[in-house]
């Protein structure tokens, strides 16, 4: 009986020699993407005069917010490739431009980059802004086009 205590009480002293003095605790968070892209058009982005000349004339209010870290892109692409085309017949369109912060946007029917920054954070404003001849000899009519914008990270 003696013998099998001294075993236990060896086995339990070599057990607890080789307990660790220490011990490691990882921690970990995550901030999810956020980017988002809205419109705030001006009045008159749905009451174009096309019966005179515009220049430079605001549309809309483009906000965009991101917390990529490094950057983002901003796409857009315009169903009628930069002209407000007839409802009545495709074949009547007044040709226009666009502008986004200043810079000329290509107006094209597939998404194309129009602003791009590689480590800016944040939620920033945009002023889209249009212009366009007087149009000759065109029928009556509604005359429109879509622009979709886009953001995403680089």
């Amino acid at each position: 009986m003696k013998r099998s205590l001294l075993a236990l009480g060896l086995a339990l002293t070599s057990l607890t020699g080789f307990a660790d003095t220490s011990a490691t605790l990882n921690l970990k968070g995550i901030i999810p993407l956020n980017l988002e892209i809205s419109i705030a058009p001006t009045q008159l982005a749905e009451t174009l005069d096309l019966t005179r000349q515009v220049s430079n004339e605001k549309v809309a209010t483009v906000t965009e917010k991101s917390n990529s870290w490094n950057g983002y892109k901003v796409k857009a692409k315009s169903n009628n490739g930069g002209k407000l085309v007839n409802a009545n017949d495709v074949n009547k369109f007044v040709q226009y431009q666009l502008t986004y912060n200043g810079s000329n946007m290509a107006l094209n029917q597939s998404a194309t980059e129009i602003y791009s920054t590689q480590n800016l954070r944040g939620t920033y404003n945009k002023d889209v802004k249009i212009s366009y001849s007087q149009p000759n000899d065109l029928s009556a009519g509604t005359y429109s086009d879509v622009i979709q914008f886009t953001i995403e990270a680089n």
